[in-house]
């Protein structure tokens, strides 16, 4: 510190008032700085842990927020559907990109659930599990228009033979939930993932396809993307949903 000051005081003539430094008074500016320094790096690295913070924070997830737990009374044929409903939504929320608009699928008449995946059972007079509960929803996203069904049976029953001339792909798989088919299907320019679980208690089945369009017979769908909503393995992750089998 004193070659500083030396060097500092060769700048001053006689006649000058002097310089007002001292070794203690540069070392209290040089702490000063590196304080300010520390801070400043301190606050700059705040801001780019923060702005990562914020970055997955925001980032999209495919998967489900936690919620409510689904309900678990199925001693009613309302208590049942609504169990499934909520058990079916979730499942197929949760393979559909976060922005992708869902609607429910309806027969002309008809006035729409607000929950698009409230099932129906049919017939409605039936004891609680002797129904068939069915429900189709249209799902568009940047791929284009397409759906997605669930159909339920009560009792085990097998799905359709291989060798449908529409099945392009079919074949089976033994799954500790029972036995589990795989299709999928061609009518015209509308291809279709369809699986089946054939548990001991009842018949699980869904589909996707790329129409919008409400499948009925004898009617030709509208091709509106270019593949079916979901995928193969994609319905056949539904299909095993726990739950559903009742």
């Amino acid at each position: 510190m004193d070659d500083v000051r030396s060097l500092l005081t060769a700048y001053v003539t006689e006649a000058e008032p002097p310089i007002g430094l001292s070794g203690e008074a540069v070392l209290a500016a040089a702490r000063r700085a590196r304080r300010q320094h520390l801070l400043t790096a301190a606050a700059a690295v705040g801001v780019v842990v923060l702005a990562l913070g914020l970055a997955v924070v925001v980032l999209p997830h495919r998967a489900p927020v936690a919620g409510p737990a689904c309900p678990v009374a199925t001693d009613t044929r309302a208590a049942l559907v609504d169990r499934l409903s909520c058990l079916v939504g979730r499942a197929v929320r949760a393979l559909l990109p976060p922005d992708a608009q869902i609607s429910r699928l309806t027969i002309p008449g008809e006035t729409p659930p607000a929950d698009p995946f409230h099932l129906i059972a049919d017939p409605a007079g039936a004891a609680p599990r002797d129904a068939l509960f069915h429900m189709g929803v249209r799902v568009t996203d940047a791929r284009g228009t397409g759906s997605v069904y669930f159909l339920i049976l009560p009792g085990g029953a097998g799905g359709p033979p291989c060798g449908d001339p529409e099945q392009l792909t079919c074949r089976t798989e033994t799954t500790p939930r029972g036995l589990l088919w795989l299709a999928t299907l061609r009518s015209g320019d509308v291809v279709t993932n369809r699986v089946g679980l054939a548990a001991p208690a009842a018949h699980v089945q869904f589909w996707s396809d790329n129409s919008g369009v409400l499948q009925q017979t004898g009617v030709r769908l509208p091709k509106q993307r270019p593949e079916p909503t979901l995928t193969l393995d994609q319905v056949r992750q539904l299909a095993l949903t726990p739950g559903l089998d009742l």
